[in-house]
């Protein structure tokens, strides 16, 4: 509909004789001022009054209107060619130009909502093209509480553009090489040499720790430094008793990693590893090396962007480490040619702006000019602890967050019999709710509420109307009432006119925003948007259940619209917590 409206504006615009770009079309701040408003009066009056500057420059008079007088203009002539869709337009101050959708319009999406399920919200399918890649973890570190913010993230955003029908491959680049496993591989045999690696429980555990040690104890001991150095470089060598415990430790952290993806319902159609990028970079070097800024600097080889005021960027040390640079320009070109993609989107913390900034500069100087895209986001704590950080050891592990919520829930809620559903969909639904660039203090006890803008609160939303519409089944008072699956079966028209109620037709307009918002972050990337819509599309649930009796044994008609009504609700809702990656229970 919001496009809809545009087009009527830009038509009308154009019959007065006035040229513009883009029409903004937004929801009003305040409900009872209309379903849509539009500022094009307002830009029109600026427009005017700079053309009137030019033409006063040259001492010649024109006709200057107010934004009020042009709004009215605009509203007479929208009037003229709206369609039914729009019961009134309306003009205030100002100069804003309202639109009221028609209760037959609103109505009907209650029907079109029961029909097509959850394919409502779908846009029409699109051929571009897109790589998402997102999670990133390190083998030989444990998957900590950052890392989930970044899945979330990721998955949601997946799952949105698919359901805006862009053709979406999701992808995780594995960190398995780099210093942190040449440190934790020095760990393991420096402390470690005489256990019986197999025999340990806690593997992923076990190497978050070693790794840790591993940095204090170099740090501290000039010696180890040496030792640890030795030992890169015959890791890098392809010394094979290196490379055997490296590939039985890095597969501790895949399996961990597996098994947390699984517990979350996450998946990846692609792989990238970054022992094989690092391959591609020292091959692709000497070619780098013949663009100037592509040069040697005291015996390690960098990248300088000074001149685009963006720094240097080391690719290879002095000692001839490969840095992450040399790695990612061969892994770009690779998602362009190999998976013939039209974009990539890359989901990495905030730390890493500069950095990606630096290789997109790199790609273009060498002439891969592709569109790409960093999708940032803050740091996450839990409630009183410190910033996290791996080499400090003092990182919350994302199995052991994920455990104490479901924990959580279980001493919460001791009848419920799925904690797991409800912790994990409490998990996801706390870190998505917060803009990408806040930084967020998780607060168990906060996610977990049943009353605030949590996963449980629309979660219950959901389970209630799956409660409501069972109970019909069940009462023989209401035989009369026509079953929803056979109504669409039978394509039976339930009398839906009959939706009239202030707060029904509320709860339809904020039904109708649902395709508009998936096709809306589908191109901004704004995750947090969709949380705060099935929070508020729950409470608009909530307010018209405690004002509207919808099972009434003695007005089976408006029965059947009610029930219509509240399951095209739980298709939303339910749809809305598919994306975000939470389950939708029937009971709670």
């Amino acid at each position: 509909m919001k496009n809809k409206i545009r087009k009527l504006i830009k038509k009308a615009v154009k019959d007065l004789g006035y040229e513009i770009g883009e029409v903004e079309v937004d929801y009003p701040k305040v409900e009872n001022f209309g379903d849509y408003t539009t500022n094009v009066a307002m830009v029109l009056a600026r427009l005017d009054s700079r053309r009137q500057s030019l033409v006063d420059a040259r001492r010649v008079k024109i006709a200057k209107k107010n934004p009020m007088e042009i709004a009215e203009s605009i509203k007479n002539k929208v009037e003229s060619i709206k369609q039914n869709e729009i019961e009134k337009v309306e003009v205030v101050k100002p100069g804003y130009i309202n639109f009221y959708l028609s209760k037959e319009y609103l109505q009907d999406k209650v029907q079109e909502i029961n029909k097509l399920e959850n394919k409502f919200g779908e846009s029409e399918k699109k051929k571009e093209k897109i790589m998402v890649e997102y999670s990133q973890p390190n083998t030989h570190k444990e998957f900590h509480i950052g890392h989930l913010r970044n899945v979330f993230i990721g998955n949601s955003l997946v799952n949105i553009l698919k359901k805006a029908k862009n053709n979406v491959i999701s992808a995780n680049y594995i960190g398995d090489t780099g210093t942190h496993i040449a440190k934790c591989l020095w760990g393991i045999t420096k402390f470690y040499s005489d256990e019986n690696l197999d025999s340990i429980k806690n593997k992923a555990e076990f190497l978050g720790k070693v790794y840790s040690q591993a940095v204090k104890a170099i740090s501290e001991n000039p010696e180890y430094e040496n030792e640890f150095k030795n030992l890169q470089k015959k890791f890098e060598a392809g010394d094979k008793k290196l490379i055997e415990i490296w590939e039985k430790t890095k597969e501790w952290s895949l399996d961990e990693f597996q098994e947390i993806y699984k517990n979350l319902g996450v998946d990846f159609e692609v792989y990238f590893w970054e022992s094989e990028e690092e391959k591609s970079g020292k091959k692709m070097l000497p070619e780098l090396l013949k663009y100037e800024f592509i040069k040697e600097s005291q015996g390690a080889i960098i990248a300088d962007l000074e001149k685009y005021n963006l720094g240097i960027l080391v690719l290879v040390r002095k000692d001839g480490s490969v840095l992450y640079g040399l790695k990612d320009v061969p892994l770009a070109i690779k998602k362009f040619k190999e998976y013939k993609i039209d974009k990539s989107i890359v989901v990495v913390d905030i730390r890493q702006g500069l950095y990606f900034k630096q290789i997109f500069k790199i790609l273009e100087l060498i002439g891969f000019e592709k569109e790409m895209k960093h999708i940032e986001y803050e740091f996450v704590s839990l409630k009183g602890n410190e910033t996290m950080s791996s080499r400090k050891g003092n990182i919350i592990p994302a199995k052991f967050l994920m455990e104490k919520i479901i924990e959580k829930v279980r001493e919460k809620f001791p009848q419920t019999k799925i904690e797991k559903e409800i912790g994990l969909g409490a998990l996801k639904f706390f870190m998505l709710k917060y803009s990408a660039q806040t930084n967020i203090e998780f607060d168990m006890d906060e996610a977990i509420r049943l009353d605030g803008a949590t996963g449980p609160y629309v979660q219950y939303a959901y389970a209630r109307i799956c409660s409501i519409l069972e109970k019909v089944k069940g009462n023989p008072l209401l035989s009369g009432v026509p079953d929803i699956l056979s109504q669409r079966e039978r394509r039976n028209k339930v009398d839906l006119s009959l939706l009239t109620h202030e707060k029904e037709l509320n709860l339809i307009r904020e039904l109708n925003k649902f395709p508009e918002l998936i096709e809306e972050i589908s191109k901004s990337y704004e995750v947090h948007k969709l949380p705060y819509y099935a929070i508020k599309l729950a409470d608009k649930f909530h307010s018209f259940y405690n004002d509207c009796k919808v099972i009434d044994e003695e007005n089976l008609e408006l029965t059947s619209a009610r029930l219509n009504l509240i399951n095209a609700v739980r298709i939303v809702l339910g749809e809305a917590l598919r994306l975000m990656g939470v389950n939708s229970p029937n009971k709670m």
